[in-house]
């Protein structure tokens, strides 16, 4: 049943920011950090989703070789999404002018991490109710194949 790979979509999109949650958590956990050199400081983790096309691929390789059927969508699977990558934000680390602290250079600053909790907050409401969206398409989804299922039943 081919249609059975259409929940892939929902069930990767929760896997995903659920990643995402997961990356959130790390850049709360690490916001009030300091280092004694700015490239030392914490960078803000950001995730990077892309399109799961491992099938998708391999498929497209295998049918342009000559004699191949061309009927794309009998063979398609539904990958959904997935997180490619977690990258590094690019905005430098705040120096904070406190001499009294053990990380202070020779001039009395430390280095701050990039993280701004509010951003964080933000971006983990945003994680969530995208994790929530998926999870009432995944239902809705199971309620669809469920009564196709039971099509001829008496």
């Amino acid at each position: 049943m081919a249609f059975l790979s259409s929940l892939n979509i929902p069930l990767s999109g929760m896997t995903a920011e659920r990643f995402r949650l997961d990356i959130i958590a790390q850049n709360v956990t690490n916001a009030d950090t300091y280092a004694t050199r700015p490239e030392d400081a914490y960078k803000r983790q950001m995730v990077v989703f892309g399109e799961d096309k491992s099938f998708k691929t391999v498929l497209l390789r295998r049918m342009h070789q000559p004699g191949r059927i061309h009927d794309m969508y009998k063979y398609i699977q539904l990958k959904g999404v997935q997180a490619t990558r977690v990258v590094e934000d690019p905005t430098p680390a705040e120096p904070v002018y406190s001499p009294n602290n053990p990380l202070a250079d020779e001039f009395g600053y430390v280095y701050e991490s990039n993280v701004n909790v509010m951003i964080e907050e933000q971006d983990a409401i945003e994680a969530q109710n995208m994790f929530d969206a998926n999870r009432q398409l995944f239902q809705a989804m199971q309620g669809i194949i469920q009564a196709s299922l039971n099509i001829g039943k008496g």
